[in-house]
């Protein structure tokens, strides 16, 4: 069988037209680059090159000989990489940022499927908003996120960060399970204008509330419970019987046995639930990660 190092010598002498340019290129000596053409020829039982006064020219048996080398080391250099890559999927580790209801909820699906699929690569999974999981993305603290951005209130990312959209989150109206109107299929928003509506004190998730009752010319009662993007307290609230509330899909975490959850008549609020990454992210096991992530929110 034909030495591969031989034929890379050959490529390499080919090339750069002397046996001398050649050992340079591969840092080697001048006569250990004239023995290995000279092994070669043993091996291939015809002479491979002519020493002439313009360099170093190949024989018919040397252009053919150099014509398959290139197509064998491309194929091995093609193969290191791809093995390369595997064992990057394999091996390491993936620091995963996601946003509240997303930890409660997706990140379990997450770190069953890596353990089924990537067994060698460690996820850590750290609880973190939108604009921290920016910061700490371009700072290196984490690989991937997962984040959220809300129709009603766009929010692109810096411009060294890509987001993937993964999927749609619509917005839900929550009732107490015995509430009168909790038989419905769908609600109307003006239906429940003489309700009380369970609002956080502030953050997205109270911007969120505001404008849809202002889009709809509504202004009910309310009760304030909560803060922040994702507050679960108004929930309680719902479940006790004090009045409803508006929520992700996602959202949905407290008692939902006793919470009817029903989708809202017409065009409804939704958010769009996204990867983020920095662009120029090459890491095996993240770009694994995130098709692990694009292939559970198909599901």
């Amino acid at each position: 069988m034909l030495d591969v190092h031989r034929l890379a010598t050959l490529r390499a002498v080919l090339a750069h037209g002397s046996f001398s340019a050649a050992g340079q290129a591969l840092g080697l000596t001048q006569p250990a680059i004239s023995r290995q053409i000279t092994l070669l020829e043993r091996q291939a039982g015809a002479q491979l090159v002519r020493r002439t006064h313009q360099g170093v020219r190949p024989t018919e048996a040397g252009r053919l000989l150099a014509g398959h080398a290139d197509a064998i080391l491309g194929r091995l250099a093609l193969a290191e990489a791809q093995l390369a890559e595997l064992a990057g999927l394999r091996r390491g580790r993936v620091r995963l940022g996601s946003f509240f209801t997303a930890f409660a909820q997706l990140t379990p699906r997450v770190a069953a499927l890596a353990e089924a699929r990537l067994p060698g690569l460690a996820v850590e999974h750290v609880l973190v908003d939108r604009r921290d999981s920016f910061r700490m993305l371009a700072a290196g603290e984490l690989d991937l996120a997962l984040v959220f951005e809300h129709d009603f209130e766009p929010d692109p990312p810096p411009g060294d960060l890509e987001l993937v959209p993964l999927f749609t989150d619509p917005a839900r109206v929550l009732l107490p399970a015995r509430h009168p109107l909790a038989a419905r299929g769908t609600l109307a928003l003006e239906e429940l204008a003489g309700e009380t509506w369970i609002r956080a004190h502030d953050g997205s998730a109270a911007r969120l509330l505001d404008h849809l009752l202002a889009s709809a010319g509504l202004h009910p009662r309310v009760l304030l419970a909560g803060h922040g993007d994702e507050p679960v307290e108004t929930q309680v609230h719902v479940v006790a019987g004090d009045g409803v509330a508006l929520a992700y899909q996602l959202n949905v975490l407290i008692n939902p046995a006793e919470t009817a959850v029903r989708p809202l008549a017409g065009p409804a609020p939704a958010r769009q639930v996204q990867a983020a990454l920095l662009r120029d992210q090459r890491s095996p096991g993240t770009r694994a990660l995130l098709e692990l992530l694009r292939e559970l929110a198909g599901d």
